[in-house]
């Protein structure tokens, strides 16, 4: 056989190499059942936990946002709380987690395994917290192999951080082993669904009008997409199967779809919804979850967002370098949205304890309930170096392991030091009113 008939038989192999490369699919739903599949109330809780519900929320900031939650969970799994008599354990009565990005990484293995994520020197600690996790995506990316599979239009560089996260972390677990898990705490890992550039979140429900089997995703896919960063990873493609489950929208929908001007928010929801129902929308493309929202959205939340050092270009006529305009694009904006969206739900709790007040006045029946705000991030640290030192520190997958041990510890303060936590807890009295929001 000659170079050139060699040649041609190397390069034809290639091609169709790289042609069979493709993103894993996930599988129709064959029907809408709401006794099934990964939702909320399909999973059990701790025993008579009813009169204490929590939820966490993680933000985004790669390892520096994993790590930081894992010490707020260290925290709680040291935590006891009194509860008619009873004495129990602040971490087992987590109902919800919510997470973005970084966040998702400590948020999925502990929601697949429990009090395992604390064993030291374990897997997680191991194989992700301490471990330099970009020097095995960059292995990833410039393994010859890779080149000929990135050539394939529907394989990109989220597959491979993909495959990079299931090695490390997640195995071939996917939803149907939480589901089957059947315990609380409710994962709630959010991407962005990037032709809305709103919140997408890996539960059933949010599938059903998809028609799409969540327990066919894998974990490792979900998370990649919560972390999904723009420019340094594509987007990641879900399929989509509208209208081949018999799927009903629910009355919420319609009711909010003549509500423009009353409830422009609950408006826009349900036009984001309606879309999914598209028959002509066979894929969803995702990306990181803190493009819509970096920090999960939720009430009680670990924050550790990218922080906004002065901006040295200001100093200088010369127009910023493509570098600073990207970090500028990826970081500055989930700031901006990040206080609002923290002060957005100390307004809705305050609006809840208004309306619990008027009721205790008026005697129209409202349910009573005691709210606990409880405000983690680096914001609240008082001195001045100390808080510079942490917002400093990179959102990367990859941090010197006296950092990690500086932000597990760090989270821990912050959770012990909150006067709303200490209050949980029975050490501090809760403020005047049924709110503590600090």
């Amino acid at each position: 056989m000659t170079p050139v008939a060699r040649l041609s038989i190397t390069l034809l192999l290639l091609t169709a190499l790289a042609g069979c490369a493709s993103f894993p699919e996930a599988r129709p739903l064959e029907r809408v059942d709401p006794a099934s599949g990964y939702r909320y109330a399909n999973l059990e809780g701790a025993p008579d936990s009813e009169e204490l519900f929590v939820i966490l929320s993680f933000s985004g900031g790669g390892t520096r946002a994993a790590a930081l939650a894992y010490g707020v969970l260290e925290r709680l799994r040291d935590s006891w709380v009194e509860m008619n008599g009873e004495s129990r354990n602040l971490l087992d009565e987590v109902d919800v987690i919510s997470s973005v990005s970084g966040g998702s990484f400590t948020a999925a293995y502990y929601g697949l395994h429990g009090d395992a994520i604390f064993e030291e020197g374990g897997r997680f600690e191991r194989d992700f917290l301490y471990r330099d996790v970009e020097a095995d995506l960059r292995r990833r990316l410039f393994n010859p192999y890779n080149w000929v599979r990135l050539a394939s239009p529907t394989f990109g560089r989220i597959e491979l951080a993909e495959e990079v996260y299931q090695a490390l972390l997640f195995d071939e677990a996917s939803f149907a082993d939480l589901a089957e898990r059947g315990q609380k705490p409710f994962l709630l890992i959010n991407a962005t669904d990037m032709d809305k550039g709103a919140q997408f979140t890996f539960v059933q429900s949010q599938l059903d009008p998809m028609c799409v089997d969540l327990d066919s995703v894998s974990l490792s896919r979900a998370v990649a997409a919560s972390s999904n960063f723009p420019v340094a990873f594509t987007p990641l493609a879900l399929n989509s199967y509208p209208g081949r489950c018999g799927y009903q929208e629910p009355p919420w929908v319609a009711n909010a779809l003549e509500g423009l001007e009353t409830n422009p928010r609950r408006y826009y929801r349900a036009r984001n919804w309606q879309r999914y129902q598209e028959p002509d929308r066979d894929y969803v493309h995702l990306l990181d979850g803190g493009v819509s929202d970096n920090i999960g959205l939720r009430p009680a939340h670990v924050d550790a967002k990218p922080a906004s050092p002065a901006a040295d270009f200001d100093t200088s006529p010369r127009a910023p370098g493509p570098k600073q305009v990207i970090n500028t694009i990826a970081s500055t904006p989930l700031v901006n949205y990040s206080f609002d969206t923290v002060e957005l739900i100390r307004e809705t709790l305050r609006d809840r304890e208004d309306a619990q007040r008027l009721s205790r006045e008026t005697g129209n029946g409202l349910h009573q309930v005691d709210l606990y705000y409880i405000y983690v991030g680096f914001d609240r640290l008082t001195d001045p170096a100390e808080r510079e030192r942490f917002q400093g520190i990179p959102t990367r997958f990859r941090l010197p392991a006296e950092e990690v041990d500086a932000l597990r510890r760090i989270g821990a303060r912050l959770l012990e030091e909150s006067p709303c936590f200490q209050a949980l807890l029975g050490q501090a009295e809760v403020p005047e009113g049924r709110f503590c929001r600090y």
